[in-house]
């Protein structure tokens, strides 16, 4: 499948196989389905991020969470919302107190946890799903940590990297 947009960030919805995007510049998500994934719909709009004009500082993340709702992140702000596939905004909150911005997101259901990663401080966070800070972890030498996913079946963290030359990074992790 192939779109002309800005897509930043991408989460599956275990139930029904359902792909979620994050798409910048229009700060929109998209819906794909199965089984060729080869139509999309958009299913709602950040106004909030239109209104403000986040422009390509807007959406980076996108994690699938439970009950038909997702998180959207942006880049602006480190902000956090939690929206209904219906559109209906359940939450926001910023990260602002301890990250610089949102570049992807994985919700962790076992340990009901929301992973964020931060290319611009190079971290990665563990926190609630209310946005409470539970762990901070550096990444080292990534110049441009865009993306993230936790691996529980293989003890690691995944970091995927938008530098010059693409690169995946596997952390080792103690769950």
């Amino acid at each position: 499948w192939s779109r002309d947009a800005d897509m930043e960030d991408v989460t599956i919805d275990p139930a029904t196989g359902n792909l979620y995007l994050a798409l910048e510049y229009s700060q929109k998500v998209y819906r794909l389905t199965p089984p060729k994934y080869n139509n999309h719909e958009t299913i709602f709009y950040v106004q909030e991020a239109i209104d403000k004009g986040y422009e390509n500082s807007g959406l980076e993340g996108i994690a699938y969470y439970k009950d038909d709702m997702l998180f959207v992140g942006s880049q602006w702000g480190a902000n956090l919302w939690i929206y209904k596939f219906d559109g209906t905004k359940v939450s926001k909150v910023s990260l602002s107190k301890f990250a610089d911005e949102i570049a992807g997101l994985c919700y962790d259901p076992v340990g009901d946890w929301l992973w964020v990663v931060d290319s611009n401080y190079v971290k990665a966070y563990i926190c609630t799903v209310d946005g409470k800070l539970l762990a901070t972890y550096n990444l080292g030498s990534v110049s441009n940590a865009e993306s993230i996913c936790v691996d529980r079946k293989n003890s690691c963290v995944w970091i995927g990297s938008d530098e010059g030359s693409s690169k995946l990074y596997k952390y080792d992790f103690k769950f």
